[in-house]
């Protein structure tokens, strides 16, 4: 009785915190090493660092099961390393303790290092990829590697071939595997809470950096990791949240706060946005919300699988165009370890903004099942005020049987007031 017990407390475990296995590792190693197979690369040399909320280091811990600045050896075939942080880090108590790779090394001479490893496992004279922080569009991270160690270890291996591959994990992220899904379902439930904190904390006499702490500590208490939180408030808000760190205004009967935050568990985004106002709203921010819950809900509705990108941007724009008001972001983004991930289009359109910019472009592809995306609709009444407007924004994973909103918060027809 008290194993059965300990094995069913074990499995309520693993359905409330819910982790990426072996299983998925060997997954999406076999993925990678397929499509390495097919373009002739020999191995993988793939740089990631903290920028952008660590979104730079998602192909590092998408192939490693850790966070791991720095570079990964991945080859063909064989076992993959690790160069990363300081001595004590990759000791078996250290930071980089854990995850799917047992060599991890440290120390002053990283570079030669992995000029000697390259070398020693045959790979002089091979065809190497070459993975840098973000290689695809809209590229809000610059594809780049450290030039200096780039320099010296293609100067040292004249023979090698280095060949631009950040494509090839990056389109290994776009369909999730069941366990990534689950860990992408567990965010989404912090992303309920962390609105269901911004909700409970918005009043008057409260801080914007008090409402940021509650709903940073509703995704923290709740198991996930810190990401970003984009809030700004006024009676007069921007139709776009400003990055952090919040501000020490005070809020004020009247104020609008607009939202725009990741949560985040085992690295895994879940992104929502969220208007909240301290009072009955003016008329003109009521039929703003309005807009942007119709443009929600059309876009979202689109997002079936066999219906192209560009069925749902029509979408999401429609009900902006036909009322006369313009968007800052209109549309979704790819969602996972990173954020945007591909395939992205937030900007362009007849209502929209920045028609030339790479947001703006319509990838053609299919949506498919275990795709994650994060919608967006930022609204403003050109005819009253184009500088002031409201933000919404949920979480979209599609199914075979269609699109789910998993974040759980409310699409209401009213504005949310408190």
């Amino acid at each position: 009785m008290a194993t059965e017990q300990a094995n069913t407390a074990g499995e309520l475990a693993d359905r409330e915190w819910p982790d990426v296995t072996a299983t998925e590792r060997d997954r999406r190693w076999r993925e990678v090493r397929w499509r390495m197979d097919l373009a002739g690369l020999d191995c993988l040399l793939v740089w990631g660092n903290e920028s952008k909320w660590e979104s730079a280091l998602a192909n590092n811990r998408y192939l490693t099961g850790r966070v791991a600045p720095g570079c990964v050896l991945f080859p063909l075939d064989g076992d993959p390393v690790i160069w990363s942080g300081f001595p004590h880090d990759v000791t078996k108590w250290g930071a980089l303790a854990g995850g799917w790779v047992e060599d991890v090394r440290s120390g002053q001479s990283t570079t030669n290092n992995i000029v000697e490893t390259l070398r020693d496992r045959g790979f002089a004279n091979a065809a190497i990829g070459i993975v840098g922080f973000g290689e695809t569009r809209p590229r809000v991270i610059p594809e780049a590697v450290p030039f200096q160690q780039f320099s010296h270890i293609a100067s040292a291996l004249d023979s090698a071939r280095f060949v631009e591959a950040g494509w090839l994990i990056e389109q290994t992220r776009i369909i999730k595997g069941p366990e990534e899904v689950a860990c992408i379902r567990k965010s989404a439930e912090l992303a309920k809470a962390m609105a269901d904190a911004l909700i409970a904390s918005a009043r008057p006499g409260v801080r914007e950096t008090e409402v940021y702490a509650d709903m940073l500590h509703a995704n923290l208490h709740g198991g996930g990791e810190e990401d970003m939180i984009w809030i700004s408030s006024g009676a007069v808000p921007p139709p776009h949240g400003k990055r952090p760190p919040a501000s020490h205004r005070v809020l004020e009967a009247g104020d609008i706060v607009v939202c725009e935050y990741h949560a985040c568990y085992k690295g895994y985004l879940t992104g929502a946005e969220v208007s909240v106002c301290l009072g009955e709203p003016k008329p003109e921010y009521q039929r703003i919300h309005e807009v942007c819950v119709e443009t929600q809900k059309s876009g979202i509705a689109a997002m079936k699988p066999g219906n192209l990108i560009e069925d749902a941007v029509h979408a999401f724009r429609k009900p902006i165009i036909d009322a006369g008001f313009g968007s800052v972001e209109c549309g979704f983004h790819g969602h996972g370890l990173a954020s945007p991930e591909f395939p992205s289009c937030m900007y362009g359109g007849t209502a929209g903004s920045w028609q030339k910019h790479a947001y703006a472009r319509m990838p053609t592809i299919e949506f498919q099942p275990n795709m994650v995306f994060a919608t967006a609709s930022d609204i403003y009444d050109p005819d009253w005020n184009k500088d002031t407007g409201l933000m919404m924004g949920r979480t979209v994973l599609i199914t075979a049987e269609g699109p789910e909103e998993i974040t759980g918060i409310p699409l209401e027809p009213e504005m949310i007031v408190v």
